[in-house]
């Protein structure tokens, strides 16, 4: 396939149609002091133009997920068990170069940190074009790729004479919009943005989701939003999963989840987070800490800081279980916990 300007149209999706199937994924990380349990037991769907988002507290296994999926992670990284699937193929199952070749072209990242992003001593233009390179070596020339990017650039606000720029002379919303256009330079059907905002003050930190919002809809794309930030997931996805301590403890409609929360951690993490549409109230702190994941407690992870735990829960573990409307929680008292709104109002 001859990549070109014209690849940048919208791509013909059915919503109905699985695309990543992420399935009981467990991974490890190795350590002098034993393993942690990083991602644990891990599954969900993300379907064709769906936008999906993981949010949870620092540590919690986010980003863990992300260089999962991509296969990127470190030498002490160990896949204990589980499946993902793109487009029906299990990316576990391939080499190191077969991977190599469906990164970018299938799948991308946009990573947390725009200025790590870049090699300072390069041009970004320079950078872009390796990746052009590396998938489509020989299927174009050196004008077509250079109005390939400019359209890339232009797609994410970016003038195309940026392309010969160094990356210290981007602002860090530039180079945040830069990594973008990267990302979408083989015109994946599916992209990773890792804290896509990170580090940007609110107004650039809104057109930054506007414009990855607006791309992914235009071009068909599915996407998974990662961040801690629950409030800003909801406003750009269409299903919303909750992380704890290497687990998924709820996954649904980003909707139902965020007005009907019935995980404790996401309940209690939704009503520590301020409004500024909704009536003044005192702010619910979430207490306690984090599980060491090097020895992560019995039953429910989440139980040491829970409000609704019995006895059972530091015993058994709950599964991820769907309470209606493919809503699903992993806890054994999801019926205890009232609705936001209400708690809202106390």
């Amino acid at each position: 396939m001859t990549i070109s300007v014209e690849n940048l149209e919208t791509r013909q999706v059915d919503p109905t149609k699985p695309l990543l199937e992420v399935d009981r994924l467990v991974m490890h990380y190795k350590i002098k002091a034993g393993e942690v349990s990083a991602v644990e037991d891990v599954t969900f769907t993300v379907h064709q133009g769906e936008a999906v988002g993981l949010v949870g507290e620092s540590g919690c296994g986010k980003t863990s997920v992300a260089l999962s999926l991509m296969r990127l992670l470190p030498n002490n990284a160990e896949y204990v068990s589980g499946q993902i699937r793109l487009d029906g193929e299990d990316l576990l199952q391939l080499t190191d170069e077969e991977m190599r070749t469906r990164r970018w072209k299938d799948i991308a990242m946009v990573f947390q940190g725009a200025m790590n992003s870049w090699n300072p001593v390069y041009r970004v233009g320079d950078q872009i074009r390796e990746v052009l390179d590396t998938h489509f070596r020989g299927q174009m020339t050196y004008e077509q790729q250079r109005e390939h990017m400019e359209r890339l650039f232009a797609a994410v606000g970016l003038p195309g004479e940026m392309l010969d720029r160094y990356p210290h002379e981007f602002s860090g919303g530039m180079r945040q919009r830069a990594v973008i256009a990267m990302a979408l330079a083989c015109s994946p059907q599916l992209i990773i943005a890792d804290e896509p905002t990170t580090a940007l003050d609110v107004i650039v930190q809104d057109q930054i989701l506007k414009e990855l919002k607006r791309i992914q809809t235009e071009l068909g794309m599915s996407i998974i939003y990662i961040s801690h930030d629950i409030a800003v997931i909801a406003e750009v996805t269409d299903s919303l999963g909750v992380m704890y301590a290497g687990k998924l403890v709820e996954y649904g409609p980003t909707t139902e989840v965020f007005a009907r929360p019935k995980h404790p951690y996401a309940y209690l993490l939704l009503k520590s987070t301020p409004s500024i549409t909704g009536p003044r109230r005192q702010l619910a702190p979430l207490e306690g800490e984090p599980p060491d994941l090097l020895a992560p407690p019995t039953g429910c992870r989440f139980h040491p800081r829970c409000p609704f735990a019995t006895e059972r829960c530091a015993i058994e573990e709950p599964p991820l279980a769907d309470i209606g409307g493919g809503h699903r929680v992993a806890c054994w008292h999801w019926e205890q916990v009232p609705d936001l709104e209400e708690a809202l109002l106390r």
